[in-house]
């Protein structure tokens, strides 16, 4: 738990008669200011998980109410323990929480948004005072040809996940003096998705994609422009 034990309700700075949708409102909101993804500062990481802990206690109404009568030494002494999650994705962890992605694409094995790529591409100072046009080649992921796009060997298909039956979700459940408590959380051999891939394709090994070139042609903006742009907003 959070060392602190700072009120969850001002954690996520919500009232306490907030109601479900509130509740999951101001969780997105501050994971995505919060996420060490997108926030640089020192204390962004724990900060974060006293978000994501206080979220996880007030969404569920077991430990809600357990929370609301006793306490932080209520939830301790209750068998409860916060999850641990990894922070590396920060569309895995909203995965985890709500089923869907921190954009809201709900779905398993759904595309997310993939990152932004960066290139540098040399001009002239004329080019730059003019505008010009250039072509930037990058690599793009495309659907594997062999074996369009399933991630398995010719032949083979997916299999039910044994871990979690196909749910692509796990439950545990822990029962102490106050009662019983389940918490649920994303199958760690299948990620979500339900099937595993005993025989993957060997062209792609089992991602589904490869890389391709890709060249679109990017026009860069004149200094000229760009100012008339911004005095036009």
């Amino acid at each position: 738990m959070a060392t602190a034990e700072r009120d969850y309700y001002e954690v996520l700075g919500i009232p306490r008669d907030a109601d479900e949708g509130q509740i999951k409102k101001a969780f997105r909101r501050l994971a995505r200011e919060l996420h060490p993804d997108v926030n640089a500062e020192p204390d962004a990481q724990e900060r974060f998980r006293e978000v994501a802990e206080a979220y996880e206690v007030l969404s569920n109404p077991e430990t809600r109410q357990l929370y609301d009568r006793f306490g932080h030494a209520g939830l301790k002494s209750g068998g409860y323990t916060p999850t641990q999650f990894d922070f590396g994705n920060l569309g895995d962890l909203f995965s985890a929480f709500f089923g869907d992605d921190i954009f809201g694409v709900t779905g398993r094995g759904g595309a997310t948004r993939g990152g932004d790529i960066a290139a540098d591409v040399e001009i002239t100072l004329q080019e730059a005072a003019r505008g010009t046009t250039r072509d930037v080649p990058y690599s793009v992921a495309v659907a594997c040809t062999a074996c369009r796009g399933s991630g398995v060997a010719s032949g083979t298909a997916p299999e039910t996940c044994p871990t979690c039956r196909g749910a692509g979700r796990m439950q545990q459940v822990s029962r102490s003096i106050f009662g019983e408590f389940i918490r649920s959380q994303t199958c760690p051999q299948c990620h979500g998705r339900g099937q595993v891939i005993p025989h993957p394709c060997e062209e792609c090994d089992g991602s589904a994609s490869t890389c391709a070139s890709a060249s679109p042609t990017t026009r860069a903006s004149s200094a000229r422009e760009t100012t008339s742009s911004h005095a036009s907003t």
